[in-house]
């Protein structure tokens, strides 16, 4: 992995009057991997990912993709929050349309629309406007969309929620496929079945701050577990080890 392929923080810390929701936390992710953010509620898990997408400024700390400040402005990061929100007034093709005009992307977009959206089976929703479209339904559109600009870095809060369960299946193959097309995955999630079945390295915070982080081996291995325990064992088990 080189500098030109990787996300890396450092020391990030964003807080909220006295509250300290993220303390210095630091980690890197590579291009084409998947790495899983986990903790209770109030652990600094969206308050990361905000922040990574440049919706809250962090209060110190560096983040950097391929050696540089990491930007907001070139397409390069896809945020899909837990409660997700589309232009409500644009159908699902104005909305990838806009999207196109706005990353400067050539004539061949329209091909690429549409075949996302056949593969998000959005093709016989193009006409709709996002106002109309249920909570999986505008996942899927902004997943197309970061899909359609080829985002480098995508941050995925709770996907799940809210989906069936042919939903789900097709949004773990989306990762999957979006991270073998060379995107680095940041996925925060409570269902720590879905993580230790999607990452490949996991970081879990608590009150802020990093208690663990490592392959799902190297975390049983800190926790003094066997290979047998999944991830909810280790979670467990590492917090009550830090207290």
């Amino acid at each position: 992995m080189t500098g030109a392929d990787r996300l890396v923080v450092e020391g990030l810390t964003k807080r909220f009057g006295k509250t300290v929701a993220v303390d210095g936390l630091s980690f890197e992710v590579g291009a084409g991997h998947i790495m899983g953010l986990v903790g209770p509620n109030g652990a600094g898990k969206t308050t990361t990912l905000y922040c990574l997408a440049g919706l809250l400024p962090a209060d110190s700390g560096e983040t950097r993709w391929g050696g540089q400040a990491l930007r907001h402005d070139d397409g390069r990061v896809g945020l899909v929050p837990e409660s997700p929100e589309v232009y409500p007034a644009l159908t699902v093709y104005e909305h990838l349309g806009f999207l196109a005009r706005l990353h400067r992307l050539g004539p061949e977009w329209q091909a690429a629309a549409e075949r996302w959206m056949e593969r998000l089976d959005l093709a016989r929703h193009r006409d709709k406007v996002g106002g109309a479209l249920s909570k999986g339904l505008r996942q899927r559109v902004i997943l197309a969309g970061a899909g359609l600009v080829r985002a480098r870095l995508l941050l995925v809060d709770e996907p799940m929620i809210g989906l069936d369960p042919m939903g789900q299946r097709e949004v773990r193959e989306l990762l999957r496929e979006m991270a073998a097309d060379g995107a680095a995955v940041l996925l925060s999630s409570h269902q720590l079945g879905l993580v230790e079945a999607l990452a490949e390295s996991v970081v879990i915070l608590d009150q802020g701050r990093e208690r663990a982080a490592g392959t799902i081996d190297e975390l049983r291995a800190a926790a003094g577990l066997s290979a047998s325990d999944d991830l909810e064992t280790v979670f467990f088990r590492i917090l009550d080890r830090s207290g």
